[in-house]
């Protein structure tokens, strides 16, 4: 399960394409979500996503809410050679404590390379006795005379968490609702757009044997021959499962708009079980809605019906 949680950290990761503020500001939480900080210098609340930007300068923050019993995992994943095979340097960790709460964890700060641009990178992994964050900042050298090491630092020091809302509460802040089929239920919902459903009465998504289902929201305009490699790249990140291929896939109307359908097989991270994946992107102008069925091979039939249910049962407010 912990790897589950982590592998899903990583696919929130993705989606994120002046002066130190006043030390008694109130701090901001983006998305509406439970992690929250005083943004640095000219940085505001991104779109979409939560966390921080400032267009100008190419300076983000993002900010993930880390389930308390997979902190350790998600540390021990935070290795140097882990960071390497995504282009990151670390060049120094070291302990941070934060401002307020009594929370502490890990500092890391190196620098990524993409491309021809060199960014520097911070990554902080905090937790108090209720809550756990993972924080990421990036920005271009260009950049670092706005954002300098002391301002930055800070801003990650002022990281605070808030009490949970209310699954009612998490639910009606979605850009989307739901119509469950018979059986479903919400295990969880991430941020601003993400939310994890299964049929079972487990929490334990990999190696249960029970179905799970992702529904997510993206930002930004996915142009139309750029759909398919989109899909697949998308794909290859359902956490989970290894060694997934591609059954079949190719485009297809959902609720009236442009989309993209793939069916893969796979099997489970635990137990080896052989899996079947099917994944919906419905495609807009300004974002997307990504929609992940994870399910045993075995029955797949039935399930994937229900899945389709699911698909179709998603609408944007």
């Amino acid at each position: 399960m912990r790897q589950f949680w982590t592998g899903l950290l990583v696919l929130l990761a993705l989606a994120l394409p002046g002066s130190l503020r006043a030390a008694d500001q109130p701090p901001v939480f983006p998305g509406g979500g439970l992690v929250g900080m005083q943004p640095p210098g000219r940085m505001v609340e991104a779109n979409g996503v939560a966390g921080f930007e400032d267009r100008a300068a190419k300076a983000t923050i993002l900010l993930l809410d880390v389930p308390l019993d997979a902190f350790d995992t998600v540390a021990k994943d935070f290795t140097d050679e882990a960071l390497a095979t995504q282009g990151i340097t670390v060049t120094a960790r070291r302990d941070l404590k934060l401002d307020a709460g009594g929370g502490s964890g890990t500092l890391l700060t190196g620098t990524q390379t993409v491309g021809t641009v060199t960014l520097r990178k911070w990554i902080a992994l905090v937790r108090t006795d209720k809550a756990a964050a993972l924080a990421t900042v990036q920005y271009p050298d260009l950049a670092a005379d706005l954002y300098p090491d002391a301002v930055v630092e800070a801003a990650l020091r002022s990281i605070v968490f808030r009490r949970p809302p209310t699954q009612e509460e998490q639910m009606a802040a979605l850009p989307f609702t739901l119509a469950l089929p018979e059986g479903y239920r919400i295990v969880k919902v991430f941020g601003p757009g993400t939310v994890l459903l299964t049929k079972g009465a487990s929490n334990e998504m990999a190696g249960s044997g029970q179905p799970y289902f992702i529904v997510s929201v993206g930002q930004g305009d996915v142009r139309e021959d750029q759909r398919e490699s989109f899909a697949k790249r998308a794909i290859a990140s359902v956490p989970g499962v290894k060694e997934l291929r591609v059954e079949r896939g190719g485009p297809l109307r959902i609720g009236g708009m442009p989309g993209s359908e793939i069916v893969a097989t796979a099997l489970d991270v635990h137990s080896d079980k052989d899996m079947k994946v099917a994944q919906w992107i419905s495609f807009g102008r300004t974002g997307f809605i990504r929609m992940i069925g994870v399910a045993p091979a075995e029955g797949f039939d039935a399930t994937f019906d229900e899945m389709r249910a699911l698909r179709d049962g998603v609408q944007l407010r």
